[in-house]
């Protein structure tokens, strides 16, 4: 399998930003403006903060435009590339373009609350060893309505017990919501390029297989789902059933050789029967020959679960 991107390590000095927020993006439109707005709002003063646009070479977007629009100041830079790299490749651009102690990829759809770097930084202050925090995400609609908030890991904010488990069996932590300490992503790596939207998971797992992870019960951040977003585009090519058969597979190298069978098992499960409640509602739509082909995937994912109880269980659940 191919290996995770090298993050160079950054030159130590006195003056290091606290935190990089860097803003990948590829074609943005006005939500752009909301996420840049959205940390200059709560942003400290220059020496403490690195922001900066990194565009995937964009061609029908007058991207310099929207980061002016939202900046009139200045502030903010804009870092642009002249060739694509996708996805995860401008991720790794922006990793490793980030001169802050503390990193955080806000994707252009996406926007902070009032709040989220103090709360961020005091985890960070309180327990300087965790690799990475996060918090609850509000998660919307491409019109800004409410579709549901992440579920509560915690009630108090602090590092998280037993994460490596949790974190393995399925996707829990969106994007917006986590800041990863740099010297995090020099000691892991960088985001998968043989993933197109499982990239984010295998990195929370990865880290988590290193490093205490802390958490924010507020919900500080919003994630926007909408048709014209990168991860509904690749959604729609049908992408999204054999990226997670590669990243549990993937996934499973990070964890230990005791219990690496039973959480590969349990993700399996859990993925299994988000494919069958996938397909029920491909059915009520009307939609046989999509519920078909998403339940085709089934017993692909039950192939990388071992024979043995755990897989008799995870074959039980989607009966």
């Amino acid at each position: 399998m191919t290996a995770a991107i090298v993050i160079p390590t950054s030159a130590s000095h006195a003056d290091r930003p606290r935190f990089s927020v860097m803003l990948p993006t590829y074609e943005p439109d006005e939500k752009l403006r909301r996420a840049i707005e959205s940390v200059l709002a709560q942003a400290p003063s220059d020496d403490q903060m690195q922001i900066a646009v990194v565009d995937d070479a964009s061609e029908r977007t007058n991207v310099r435009a929207l980061v002016q629009a939202a900046d009139p100041a200045g502030r903010v830079e804009l870092i642009r590339h002249d060739s694509r790299l996708g996805l995860g490749g401008n991720w790794n651009r922006a990793v490793a373009a980030a001169r802050g102690d503390l990193v955080h990829l806000l994707h252009q759809d996406d926007y902070v609350l009032p709040g989220f770097y103090a709360r961020i930084d005091r985890m960070f202050h309180r327990t300087p060893s965790i690799g990475m925090a996060f918090c609850r995400c509000r998660i919307v609609d491409g019109d800004d309505r409410r579709i549901k908030i992440s579920s509560r890991i915690r009630w108090t904010p602090g590092t998280i017990r037993d994460w490596l488990p949790r974190i393995a069996e399925r996707q829990r932590v969106q994007c917006p919501a986590a800041v990863v300490a740099r010297s995090t992503y020099e000691a892991v790596g960088g985001y998968r390029l043989d993933l197109r939207l499982a990239l984010d998971w295998e990195m929370w797992v990865r880290i988590a297989a290193r490093f205490d992870v802390g958490y924010e019960p507020r919900s500080l951040a919003v994630y926007c789902r909408h048709a014209a977003s990168e991860s509904s585009r690749l959604s729609s090519s049908d992408g999204v059933w054999p990226d997670l058969l590669r990243a549990i597979a993937i996934n499973a190298c990070s964890l230990p050789e005791a219990s690496r069978a039973r959480l590969v098992h349990r993700s399996v499960a859990w993925y299994a029967g988000s494919a069958r409640r996938a397909a029920a509602r491909q059915l009520a739509n009307g939609d046989a020959a999509a519920a078909r082909h998403t339940m085709s995937y089934v017993p692909r994912l039950l192939e990388v679960a071992t024979r043995s109880e755990h897989h008799v269980n995870a074959a039980r659940r989607v009966a």
